[in-house]
């Protein structure tokens, strides 16, 4: 069970300090739901860091919760309780949501998740104790942020087992675009926008422009250097 203690709330509330908008988790579980107490619990552990966020809580055939700035939802939708390496997930959602974030593209790649074509639904299937889980699941939801075409799920296979079953899925991360399998394993957001590319295509008038730079580039040190 993560639990959020009083050294770590105190670190969550200089995260949140800079926080602009106001954001709300908005929870859908069963009432019996095995993992429901767990999930509210941190949730509204998390909401209590800052003035900025809270919670809403409300009957559902599952579990999951969706985040809302200002009242609108981010259409990024944690089938899961987001807790071991998927918090960072979660609070990078938050700042990511309103600007923030050392993780946001530059403003080519930032041009070319927006001409993205389509609409289309991302599904990313994970494991709380994957470490490379949470480079992809944050990575598509910076381009779900950005593009008002895409949504994004965000599943927890140990929660969903009859759906990964069905879905003959071997090993996560696993990325699935509107039902097709697009991606397995490690990766970073330039090679899954590559990959979203190639399947929704993309709005070559609105592309930028490449621009050659030249760099000077000293490797001091031996070995690995």
């Amino acid at each position: 069970l993560f639990m959020l203690d009083t050294a770590f709330k105190e670190q969550l509330r200089q995260i949140f300090a800079g926080l602009e908008a106001d954001y709300v988790f908005d929870i859908a579980v069963h009432p019996q739901h095995e993992s429901r107490n767990e999930l509210i619990e941190l949730l509204e552990d998390t909401a209590s860091c800052s003035d900025k966020i809270s919670c809403t809580v409300r009957e559902s055939e599952g579990l999951e919760f969706r985040i809302l700035r200002n009242g609108e939802e981010l259409r990024i939708y944690f089938q899961a309780v987001p807790n071991g390496h998927e918090f960072s997930s979660l609070l990078l959602a938050v700042l990511n949501a309103d600007g923030k974030g050392k993780n946001l593209p530059d403003d080519a790649t930032r041009r070319r998740i927006e001409c993205l074509q389509g609409n289309a639904t991302v599904t990313t299937y994970m494991s709380l104790s994957c470490t490379n889980c949470p480079d992809v699941v944050q990575a598509i939801n910076v381009m779900t942020l950005l593009n008002p075409r895409l949504s994004h799920r965000i599943v927890d296979g140990a929660l969903h087992e009859n759906e990964v079953q069905q879905l003959k899925i071997q090993a996560v991360p696993s990325v699935w675009l509107n039902g097709e399998s697009i991606h397995v394993g490690r990766s970073n957001l330039g090679e899954l926008l590559d990959k979203l590319e190639s399947k929704m295509g993309t709005d070559s008038s609105s592309q930028p422009t490449t621009e050659e730079r030249h760099f000077d580039v000293l490797v001091a040190g031996g070995g690995p250097a």
